[in-house]
């Protein structure tokens, strides 16, 4: 199995070469400023389609997964011309030249192609996003279903792991600082451990699934009680953490209030880990 992995120097792509690799396949990784080494890795740009044409015919893998995307939700509120460029024209960038090759289309989106207001979201519940970068990864979606034969979408939440700074990350190391930290404890997700996310789509593709997916973590949480789990698991200071709610944040873009995604049918292919479990994975991973 020829993969490639496309935002290969990302917090789920740096995984995810890292499993594909363990289990035999032949991997190739692009990149945009993260220089990723290696004989099998490519320098693209997305939103240039002449650069992707090249890449993907060069490499002719059986399978794209498209991680690459801008992903800070406040920038996307910003720079809605630089969001729709990535995450919409670079999409269809992807999603045609792998048509063209007769290859197969893994495209990561979101939790936050929902608006929140009613949680433990199913496949074919309706979209309807309340910021801009929900906007354009849900375009994403639509451009990849218009284009593509064979593809999965595949919707995560809050992704966390070794090698990036994220969510999880930032909490270890304030709390390891000693410093105060304020988390919200009325919006619900379903985090995401790159680890857990990767094995789930390994086995979509080792399962030819096509369709819609929601691959995030097992268990619908607040961030607060995240934090907690963090905090014990890591044996770090829960004093340090301080409720507050939603309305006390002043985030540029909207936030859905509870975003978090029912996982029963990648369940019937791999079973996502519930928050504890995926804590502990990455107090391995990281060796503290």
């Amino acid at each position: 199995m020829k993969v490639l992995v496309i935002g290969g120097s990302g917090l789920l792509g740096t995984k995810l070469r890292e499993v594909f690799e363990k289990n035999n396949y032949d991997v190739y990784a692009s990149f945009h400023d993260n220089v990723v080494t290696g004989k099998n890795c490519f320098q693209m740009d997305i939103t240039q389609k002449d650069d992707v044409f090249r890449v993907i015919k060069k490499v002719s893998p059986d399978v794209v997964v498209h991680t690459a995307a801008y992903t800070n939700v406040d920038g996307c509120e910003k720079n809605r011309r630089q969001a729709f460029d990535v995450n919409v024209n670079g999409t269809e960038n992807v999603a045609s030249a792998v048509e063209k090759i007769g290859a197969t289309l893994i495209y990561i989106s979101t939790d936050y192609v929902f608006d929140g207001e009613k949680g433990f979201y199913k496949e074919d519940d309706l979209a309807n996003p309340v910021n801009y970068y929900g906007l354009t990864k849900l375009e994403g979606e639509e451009v990849v279903k218009k284009i593509c034969s064979n593809f999965a979408i595949a919707r995560a939440s809050v992704l966390y792991g070794s090698n990036k700074i994220n969510f999880v990350t930032w909490i270890i190391d304030q709390l390891e600082k000693g410093e105060q930290i304020n988390i919200v404890t009325d919006q619900y997700v379903s985090p995401t451990l790159n680890i857990d996310l990767a094995e789930q789509l390994m086995c979509l593709i080792e399962e030819k699934s096509r369709g819609i997916f929601h691959t995030a973590g097992g268990e619908r949480i607040s961030r607060y009680d995240l934090t907690i789990v963090v905090a014990d698991v890591f044996s770090l200071d829960k004093d340090l953490i301080n409720p507050i709610k939603m309305e006390d944040f002043n985030w540029l873009a909207k936030r859905p209030i509870d975003s978090s995604l029912n996982v029963s049918k990648i369940s019937e292919i791999k079973k996502p880990y519930i928050v504890k479990e995926a804590v502990k994975l990455l107090q391995e991973d990281i060796g503290r």
